[in-house]
């Protein structure tokens, strides 16, 4: 072999060490995003839209999303377990702000409620 040769071979054999590296950094990502987004459990938070249902409740904060699933889950994030929708606060979202998104205050409520 020549000179040439040889550092070709080695540059080939770089490249596809390289390429093996990339693509099992890409399955590890890949894994972990399917992993984040699979929940085994059912979300456990409640909706509703009647203020005397929070009474006493500790409140944690506000959620807003296009769907409701998607709702629930950011309020089981935050600690909630009932979230009170506030239809009189509706906001704009998504691409050119042309969704609307629901909003609602999450609580944390002792007891069976």
């Amino acid at each position: 072999m020549h000179g040439n040769e040889i550092v070709s071979a080695q540059l080939v054999r770089i490249g596809r060490e390289i390429m093996r590296a990339r693509l099992s950094v890409w399955v590890w990502v890949i894994s972990l995003v399917v992993a984040g987004c699979a929940s085994s459990e059912p979300v456990r938070v409640r909706i509703v839209n009647d203020e005397s249902l929070v009474r006493g409740c500790r409140v944690i904060g506000t959620v807003a999303d296009n769907e409701l699933e998607d709702l629930q889950k950011k309020a089981a994030r935050v600690g909630g377990n009932i979230a009170l929708m506030t239809p009189q606060r509706p906001s704009k979202g998504g691409y050119f702000g042309l969704q609307d998104y629901m909003t609602a205050d999450v609580y944390q409520c002792d007891g069976g409620r």
